[in-house]
Parts: C-alpha cells; structure tokens; sequence
C-alpha cells in the first residue's frame, strides 16, 4: 500500500530545530528550541501545559525549557545521536499538524556533508543522517508522526536561493553566504543566480555556542544556573532590562554578564569575519543567515567595508534555509504559495 506523505522541510540545528510547510497554500514556519534533559516529567498542574516526556530504546527523556540539566547540543556529534532525534519529533509536534506520514527535507552542515578532500558528498554521513531519524520513538500519552522517509541537503547556499533569483545579478556575479549557526560556520560562493556554486567551507568550531557558553558561565558566577535555552534567550534579549533581572538572581553581576556577552559576540564576529576573508576576499556580494547572523553582521560590514549595502542580512535569518528548501520541493504546480506565516511555539 502506498501511503501519501507531507513533505517538510527542516533545519535541524543545535540550538533551535526550523521546520517549514505549506498548508492551505500558505508556507509557514516555525522555530522549536533544542532544551531536553534525561528522565521524565511529572504531569502538569495547569491543564493547558502539555508535557513532552520520550522514550528512545530503555533511555526516557523530557522537553525542559529552563533546567540547568538540558543535556549539550552544541557539538557535531548532535546530528547523528538521540538529542537530533528528539528533536525533529518534537519540532514537529510544535506545527499543530495532525501527525501523519510525513517525508522530511534536512540538513547537515557543509563540513558534514561533504568530503574535505574532494568536496564531494560524503555519503557515510548522509546515510547516518537519513538512517538517526528513521530510528524507532515513542512519546508517553501522544502520537508522534510517521516518518517515512529522509532526505539530506547541505546548510547554508540553498539559504539565498530565492533572495539570487530576484536579484537582478549578473551571470558574473560571486556572492558569498556566511551561515552562522549554533555549532557551525557554514560559507559558499553562488555565481550569478545561482548559477553554479563554486566553493564551499565549514568550521565546526566556530559558532553561536561560543557565546552562549559564555554567559551560562556568567550566569552560573551569579547563581543563576541556567539552561542554553534560557542562555540563549538571555543573548537576544540582553538590551531588555526587565527581562535580564528575571534571569539574573545577584543584580550586582548584570553589567559583568552583559559585558562578557558582549565581548564574546565581538569575539565571533572577528573569528567569522578573519574565516570570511580567507575563503572569499573580494565577492561582490555577502549574505548572512543562519541564527547567529545578527551577532556577527556588525564585523561582516567593517570586513567588506566597499560593498556597503550589499551585505545583506536576511529577513528572518534563522529561518530561511528552512523556508527555502521547503519552496524549492514544493510542488509548483500544486501550490500557489502566499507570503509566509511564522507560527509561534510555546515554552512549555
């Protein structure tokens, strides 16, 4: 029997998990945070908090937003393991979709995808990809969706797929995509309208964890034990001071973490920027996706100082590859696509 899938696509990074989908000739996006722990969690008291508690093989695991026990996403490693696993299912259940069968479009970064030697696929490391989330899981009281099929694209270039395509670029022009992500530094170099990709280069030790290490450090030096999630949160939200008190138990420490954020944003920005410069000295374009483009854009500017406005950061950055590949498998012919609506997920 032949069973009908949904195609989705999804970006399923360290930190935050992207998934996109059309429904009801819509694209809409929504970005799950990574935040999982081992064992399970009692039920909820309040009847409209839902608790996600897993089992994978005799090991159980919970979403736990806030517990400063969140098991480490930000390693390489993360693609192939449980945490990859659980997260894409529970990203999934974020949609608001009926589980179904579903086959998913997902990522791997650059320097997983292809061999350092030749840059050809590396097919070892894509099947491991496609055969991790084929793997058997069960959630306690819930359905999960059906996944029946896998298939693996590279980060990063497909991210400015359609951003090229309305361009107005000449067949001449080389544009360079910086995809900072949670664990990775993902660049290419497009031709033209994505006439050809001509190199590409990953560092996988460079990436938005740096920061956020760097203020759970912080955070833990005022007894504020906190989990990457809330870390993370703290990152983006370090200019709201309402939100920087909620989180910072010894008030007397706020300015020290903020500085020690702020050092280590400029710190990532200068490390991207100098991999940047040696990969692609004078393209005539850069764009910057990925969940840390935000971060760096700043040091990106001062490093391509000529190109002015050409340095383009992405609208919703940290969603975009998924938007993309979730287009680019769309069927054209049985979509007529209206913009994007991004769906928010709850932190429960």
């Amino acid at each position: 029997m032949t069973v009908s899938a949904l195609t989705i696509a999804v970006d399923d990074g360290s930190t935050n998990v992207k998934v996109s989908w059309i429904e009801n000739n819509q694209l809409k996006t929504i970005v799950s945070p990574n935040s999982f722990r081992k064992d399970w969690k009692s039920a909820a008291l309040r009847r409209d908090k839902k608790v996600y508690n897993y089992t994978i093989g005799t090991t159980k695991y919970t979403y736990d937003a806030t517990s400063d026990k969140a098991l480490e996403t930000t390693h390489v490693d993360y693609q192939y393991d449980d945490l990859n696993l659980l997260a894409v299912h529970h990203a999934l259940l974020q949609t608001g979709l009926e589980p179904c069968a579903v086959t998913l479009v997902v990522t791997l970064p650059i320097t997983e995808f292809y061999n350092s030697e030749d840059c050809q696929r590396n097919e070892e490391n894509i099947e491991k990809k496609r055969q991790n989330l084929m793997r058997e899981i069960a959630l306690n009281k819930g359905e999960l969706f059906n996944i029946v099929d896998v298939q693996v694209m590279p980060e990063s270039v497909p991210a400015v797929l359609s951003t090229l395509m309305n361009s107005s670029c000449n067949e001449f022009t080389r544009s360079l995509v910086v995809d900072c992500g949670g664990t990775t530094l993902d660049m290419g170099v497009v031709v033209g309208e994505f006439d050809d990709v001509s190199a590409v280069y990953g560092n996988k030790e460079i990436g938005v964890s740096m920061v956020t290490d760097a203020a759970r450090k912080a955070l833990a030096s005022a007894d504020s034990d906190a989990s990457y999630l809330v870390a993370n949160e703290l990152i983006k939200r370090r200019n709201d001071m309402d939100f920087v008190r909620e989180v910072v138990n010894d008030e007397s420490q706020i300015d020290t973490i903020l500085t020690k954020i702020e050092n280590k944003i400029n710190e990532l920005g200068s490390a991207v920027a100098h991999e940047a410069k040696k990969f692609a000295k004078n393209p005539n374009r850069v764009y910057l996706v990925g969940g840390g483009a935000s971060l760096i854009y700043p040091a990106l500017l001062d490093a391509y100082s000529t190109l002015g406005d050409r340095v383009v950061l992405i609208n919703d950055s940290q969603s975009a590859l998924a938007r993309e590949l979730c287009m680019y498998h769309a069927d054209e012919a049985t979509f007529d696509v209206s913009p994007e609506t991004l769906v928010e997920v709850a932190d429960d």
